[in-house]
């Protein structure tokens, strides 16, 4: 009896080990930080755009997000005190590009912008790659009457260029259309997708960070980036060193 009752204590001990490691082995693998891979800017806001990693960094949905952001580099000593985006989205599932705007930004600035994901208990995730983008110049405000209008379409080259790791393609829309801008390997290859949308007539920048359609950096070499819209298309090289 007593041989019996040693067994069963030593099962249920080993069943309790068995779900600790388990229950830790989930924490510790519950998803990989995000990886912001665009950024669009006007003069008061910026929209970055990530892949959403989900539950446990390959499936699952997770259950928020924190963004933050600064006019100082973000790092995990500063991230409680730089600020917090306000109507942070609902994570979608795993492998899902999302975008979010921060809005109310000052012109003419640069800032730094950094995520985290959390399942529901809450576990969070470490901090993302920061992501930096300026704010475009009041001087470049217009309005359907000003002669500051682009009066044409046009395509700027990167800069810096070379880079390491991000670059800001600045380019102008005379009229509001859709508007498309990618990058491609020097094979022709898609590599990325940085704007994919309806814009209104003036000065546009996005910037890239050398990261391919599914968050993972590119290799290094050189790409060409590509404008389209309904009336005009035009490419540029880029030189991406790591």
């Amino acid at each position: 009896m007593k041989t019996r009752a040693q067994h069963l204590h030593r099962l249920n001990h080993s069943n309790f080990t068995r779900s600790l490691i388990f229950g830790f082995l989930f924490i510790s693998i519950i998803f990989t930080s995000a990886q912001v891979w665009g950024a669009e800017v006007t003069q008061t806001s910026i929209k970055i755009t990530w892949t959403s990693t989900g539950d446990n960094g390959t499936e699952g949905c997770a259950s928020q997000y924190d963004i933050r952001y600064s006019t100082m580099p973000i790092n995990s000593l500063n991230w409680g005190t730089s600020m917090q985006a306000a109507g942070e989205p609902y994570p979608q599932a795993a492998g899902i590009e999302e975008s979010f705007t921060i809005e109310n930004l000052s012109p003419d600035t640069r800032y730094y912008i950094a995520v985290k994901v959390a399942d529901e208990v809450p576990n969070w995730s470490g901090m993302s790659n920061v992501v930096t983008a300026k704010t475009l110049s009041l001087s470049l405000d217009v309005d359907e009457d000003s002669d500051e209008l682009p009066t044409d379409y046009e395509l700027g080259q990167n800069y810096p260029n070379p880079f390491n790791p991000t670059t800001r393609i600045d380019y102008s829309l005379p009229t509001a259309e859709h508007v498309t801008i990618a990058v491609f390997n020097i094979l022709g290859q898609h590599t990325k997708t940085l704007v994919d949308e309806y814009q209104s007539a003036g000065h546009y920048s996005v910037v890239w960070n050398g990261t391919d359609r599914n968050g993972q950096k590119a290799a290094s070499g050189i790409y060409l980036y590509r404008i389209s819209t309904g009336g005009f298309q035009a490419f540029k090289k880029m030189v991406f060193l790591q």
